[in-house]
């Protein structure tokens, strides 16, 4: 780095810590001055904390896309130079992929089957798709290209400490061009492929003289697809660890690749993924810091090259931190402590669940240590992530909980696998060279995977099967429910009767979360903490309200559970219920009312059993 860059640097770094002072003196005057703003419960106090939110995102956002429109600009200037003086040609895209294909055709397959399993039976009738998807229908798709208010509202205008600005940001973007959810879940199968097409080009540029193989590829494909972790995040769209872990591997792959080459062009491009990155996930920062800082850090303690080794992309990638910082103080810290909110994290389960492939990930990473302390390896980007792993992990921990099988573990995962396939690669596929033993190798690949699988789902509660079953058993629940009460709803108001329709307040489906669309004449929830029945919707609507014969109890998309205080002292018959368990939809209609029983019964004494009458109640009301 220069003395004229580092002067740039030092100003910056100044500015930002100028900044992030300014920012915590006016969070302590909020929190000593409450008297001197208006209380945020207020309608003045909410118009100030939006009027707030919203200048300082603008501002944010602007400055934001100008740094990005300044980045693309000098990748494009450089790559063109770099082009023109190298002497070969890079592969397309497309022609890269085919070959790929034709390479690895198990592999592929993998693929193909689990994007048709990531769409079957998927729905937009599940949890925060709920919020997201009636606000982006309302326009009848006459409002393309418009800023979607429920997803800024999730990650902008929060409260509750929480800071991920450009988390869901991916879909944002995609709902201007297309709002079919299997469209979406088509391009988070593109990026789970990219995912793993990304972490074998990672570990082909760490060394050049070995290169994954097929056997590599097949285990580390099955790894990484078959874990519950993995399940959860891409079978749905609402886990912004997917463009995480994304946006995570571009970041690496370029690091790596401008270590081994020094091209202008990966250093900004570099900056760039890590400039989107830690604005994506509350501790997402350290996925983008630590491997800077550390390899920074190691550089200047082993002296690994005679000349002095040039930090400027870690200088550059370590001043992202004030960045982050002053960014927070801003955006999350401010808001949420004039709104006086409690946290996102205050009722966090805590405590630390591990899995097999953590301790495969943790004997590999300790192996690779012991071996750079007695100087048989040097330390690479490889061992500066195994470090970043163990730091989020870590701050995962301490700020909500780890559980190795939760989404949330996600990146934590995505590092493991790629430690066991550089394992792999080191000590399987060097060991037999002859091409008629490839086959040899790849069956060892997916054997080995198997047992790691069989394991998981041997010894843990949580495995990638069950998640996948529950999540594909609850939404195909909850659409037949919500499409049953439809035609429930219509064949009553077509015979001439009103349709007073009764949910639980716990539901996620209101009458601003696509239950407008029903047929009723007014929407009843009853409210657990009151114990009162309000009108939500359509007639009387705010007033209280007492049930009477004829009016319809669903639960949609809850436990039967939430129905125990509605039903009580009222007698009822069956008209649908999806399936035998307790997470089950299900449709009742009152048939009278009985005295109030104080004692709260189950269910189960309510309703009667679905074998027993759900055949001739639903012949009545079927259409």
């Amino acid at each position: 780095m220069n003395g004229r860059e580092k002067h740039w640097l030092l100003r910056l770094a100044t500015a930002w810590i100028a900044l992030s002072a300014a920012g915590i003196g006016l969070w302590v005057w909020v929190r000593q001055r409450p008297q001197a703003l208006p209380p945020p419960d207020s309608k003045s106090g909410q118009d100030l904390l939006l009027g707030y939110q919203e200048i300082t995102h603008n501002i944010w956002l602007i400055a934001l896309a100008l740094v990005i429109i300044c980045l693309a600009q000098r990748i494009y200037v450089n790559r063109r130079r770099e082009t023109l003086r190298s002497e070969h040609q890079s592969k397309q895209p497309i022609e890269s992929l085919l070959r790929f294909i034709k390479k690895n055709p198990i592999s592929s397959a993998l693929f193909i089957a689990y994007g048709v399993a990531m769409m079957s039976g998927i729905t937009y009738l599940h949890k925060d798709m709920l919020g997201w998807y009636p606000e982006l229908v309302k326009g009848h798709f006459l409002d393309n290209f418009s800023i979607r208010q429920s997803f800024v509202s999730e990650t902008m205008r929060r409260t509750d400490y929480r800071f991920f600005p450009l988390a869901h940001q991916d879909l944002h973007i995609l709902s201007w061009f297309t709002i079919h959810i299997k469209t979406w879940i088509l391009v988070s199968v593109a990026e789970l492929i990219s995912i793993v097409l990304l972490s074998i080009k990672f570990l082909n540029d760490l060394t050049s003289s070995k290169l994954a193989k097929q056997s590599t590829i097949l285990l580390l494909t099955l790894l990484f697809l078959i874990h519950p972790s993995t399940g959860t995040a891409f079978f749905h769209v609402i886990y912004c660890e997917r463009l995480l872990c994304l946006v995570f591997m571009l970041y690496i792959t370029t690091y790596a690749f401008y270590r081994k080459t020094s091209h202008a062009s990966y250093f900004y491009l570099t900056f760039l993924w890590a400039l989107l990155g830690i604005y994506i996930k509350d501790i997402a920062v350290i996925l983008f810091i630590t491997p800077a800082a550390s390899l920074w850090i190691a550089d200047s303690i082993t002296n690994q090259s005679k000349d002095k080794p040039n930090h400027r992309l870690e200088h550059w990638l370590c001043s992202l931190s004030l960045v982050f910082i002053a960014s927070y103080i801003f955006l999350a810290l401010i808001p949420s402590s004039f709104a006086g909110g409690s946290a996102y994290n205050n009722n966090a389960p805590g405590g630390l669940v591990l899995d097999i492939r953590c301790y495969l990930f943790g004997a590999v990473a300790l192996t690779r240590a012991g071996a750079i302390l007695r100087r048989r390896l040097t330390f690479t980007i490889l061992d500066s992530i195994n470090i970043t792993a163990f730091a989020y992990a870590t701050a995962l921990a301490l700020t909500y909980a780890f559980d190795a099988n939760s989404y949330l573990a996600l990146p934590v995962q995505l590092i493991a696998t790629i430690n066991i396939g550089w394992a792999w690669m080191q000590l399987i596929e060097p060991k037999q060279r002859r091409h008629h033993q490839q086959s040899v190798k790849i069956m060892a690949a997916a054997a080995s995977a198997s047992l790691i699988i069989g394991a998981d789902h041997t010894l843990m509660d949580k495995t990638f099967a069950k998640t996948i079953a529950e999540q594909k058993f609850d939404q195909a629940s909850t659409q037949a429910t919500y499409e049953k009460l439809d035609r429930i709803c219509k064949k009553v108001r077509e015979s001439g009767a009103n349709v007073h329709l009764i949910i639980s307040q716990d539901s996620w489906l209101s009458s601003k979360r696509h239950l407008n669309r029903i047929h009723y004449r007014s929407l009843i929830e009853y409210e657990p903490v009151s114990k009162a029945f309000i009108v939500k919707d359509g007639a009387n609507k705010g007033m209280r309200y007492t049930p009477a014969p004829g009016d319809l109890i669903a639960n949609v998309d809850k436990n039967i559970n939430v129905l125990n205080p509605i039903l009580n002292g009222l007698e009822t018959e069956l008209i649908y219920r999806h399936n035998p368990s307790e997470r089950s939809g299900m449709i009742l209609r009152i048939t009278g009312i009985k005295q109030m029983d104080h004692d709260q019964s189950s269910l189960n004494d309510k309703v009667p059993d679905s074998s027993d009458s759900i055949g001739s109640a639903a012949i009545t009301m079927d259409p």
